[in-house]
């Protein structure tokens, strides 16, 4: 880039700042025309360094939560309820100022596309599907009914459910351009886990925050307050909480907006921190990495959340089971597991607590029966072949129209893109997985092998998964997409770089 044409774009980039912003001070405030100040460089960067980009993208996610409600304080306590102010939207889209430049960047200069599409022309043909599903929906039924007098929004809600479904699915080409070489690959993970690591310190210190009373907590609140997360109970980072000891009910966000999304974070970080502890060649940061995967069982074990408490530890065994390199000391280790984990479980009592909890409220309304309940609504009374519209059960579209809250993922599909659209997304899912396995089980190096297998089980749990609607929502909806790129590209990584079990041979591109 010559020095002219440098001095073009920063002047264009400061001129349009200083657009945006003074609109933005006007109409929406103070704090919003700071943070229009901020993203219009942000675009211009991620577009002119996609690399860059992704990175700040990758580091600004879980920490979307904490910058929207802790730091910019979008919303307000009335009475028993919460309003938001103008500059919600702003802040709750902000990371996509990364994203959409970047992706966009890496589309436009052609280097990607040629070199993977003949590993994903099946996905190609399944992914357009999808797209004339997803479109057929948008113009048949939100577009149509748009077009009827209503105080919904549909059309902006149908785009939102454009964006939910599709929007991130070119994180595959993204992360097949990041890393591209052994050395990125080292990068990215070692950003993940010390991320992670933050993650996952800062939902201790919010725990002691509450314990401690330096934080209320709900106790206090009006109901609902009081029974459910909420964000009159926020506290340190993060979003909507619920910490009401007295009545054994404690749901903690992390750094996330709610503890929903915290808790499907710390279900993907299982397989990320495992991955890479199987995979890392420094001694040093394999220390650091099993600091990271014991941060994340300990906040597991904090936050109250019943799902995370059962699958994360499950994960995590099943993980060491299937990448245990010294198969004749595994009674050993097994029983040193056990023994570990009985130890815990008989000595400390809010472990003990944690269990009672997961007990009850698993008694009180066990997972398989909602989820049947919620499918049979579906089937008697809204099951379409179009569904219903697009971003009709999307949270994110609640202040645009009346949406349904719908916790299960295959009926939250089935609902808004009906039973075509169904069928065109389990084709694309299906197809993601085989593809992602095949160049799993292509992979001769150990270590890339042991990470491959961990990030393909994410794949596959995460492709079938009915319960809640991770793929809808942050981070899984990104990670989902990101790590399937990552899959694909890891027997390119091989061949072009061959890597050893004590040593690792990097080209030395740096990263610009």
């Amino acid at each position: 880039m010559n020095t002219e044409k440098t001095i073009y774009i920063i002047a264009g980039t400061l001129f349009a700042s200083v657009v945006v912003s003074s609109f933005a001070l006007i109409i929406l405030g103070g704090k919003t025309a700071i943070m229009a100040a901020l993203l219009v460089p942000c675009l211009v960067i991620s577009y002119l360094f996609p690399r860059w980009g992704l990175l700040a993208f990758l580091i600004y996610l879980p920490f979307g939560g904490t910058m929207t409600y802790a730091i910019a304080g979008v919303f307000k306590a009335v009475g028993g309820g919460i309003t938001f102010n103008k500059s919600y939207a702003v802040f709750h889209f902000a990371k996509d100022a990364f994203y959409f430049p970047a992706a966009l960047a890496i589309l436009i200069s052609n280097q990607v596309l040629p070199k993977i599409f003949p590993k994903i022309r099946p996905l190609a043909i399944a992914l357009s599907l999808l797209v004339l599903g997803c479109l057929l929906t948008f113009f048949v039924v939100n577009f149509a009914r748009s077009l009827t007098p209503s105080q919904d929004k549909i059309v902006l809600m149908g785009i939102i459910g454009l964006k939910i479904f599709l929007g991130y699915i070119p994180l595959i080409l993204c992360s097949y351009y990041l890393i591209s070489n052994i050395q990125r690959l080292e990068q990215i993970n070692r950003l993940w886990i010390v991320l992670i690591l933050i993650c996952c310190s800062l939902c201790i210190v919010q725990y002691l925050f509450l314990t401690t009373g330096i934080c209320p907590g709900s106790s206090q609140l009006p109901a609902p307050a009081s029974t459910r997360a909420s964000l009159q109970a926020q506290c340190f980072v993060g979003g909507s909480l619920l910490y009401n000891p007295a009545k054994d009910l404690i749901r903690l966000p992390g750094t996330f907006v709610s503890p929903w999304q915290w808790a499907w974070f710390l279900i993907s970080s299982v397989f990320i921190t495992y991955g890479v502890s199987v995979s890392e060649t420094s001694r040093i940061w394999r220390w650091v990495n099993w600091l990271a995967i014991a941060s994340v069982l300990i906040a597991t074990l904090l936050s109250g959340q019943r799902t995370a408490l059962l699958v994360v530890p499950v994960i995590y065994l099943i993980l060491f089971l299937l990448t245990e390199k010294q198969q004749e000391k595994l009674p050993i280790k097994l029983g040193l597991i056990a023994v570990t984990t009985i130890v815990i479980v008989t000595q400390f009592a809010i472990v003990q607590e944690a269990i009672s909890n997961f007990i009850d409220r698993w008694q009180y309304s066990p997972p398989q029966e909602f989820m049947a309940k919620q499918f049979q609504w579906l089937i008697d009374y809204r099951l379409e072949w179009l569904g219903n519209g697009l971003g009709r059960t999307a949270s994110a579209a609640r202040r645009l129209g009346e949406i349904e809250l719908i916790e299960v993922f295959y009926v939250k599909v089935l609902y808004e893109i009906g039973i075509l659209g169904f069928l065109a997304f389990l084709g694309v899912v299906t197809t993601l997985t085989v593809l992602t396995f095949k160049a799993y089980r292509s992979l001769k190096t150990p270590s890339l092998r042991r990470l491959g297998l961990c990030l393909w089980i994410f794949i596959l749990f995460i492709s079938y998964n009915p319960y809640y609607y991770p793929l809808a929502v942050d981070p899984v909806a990104v990670y989902y997409w990101f790590v399937a790129g990552m899959l694909l590209k890891l027997p390119d990584l091989e061949i072009d770089h061959p890597v050893t079990e004590n040593k690792t041979l990097v080209s030395d591109t740096k990263l610009r």
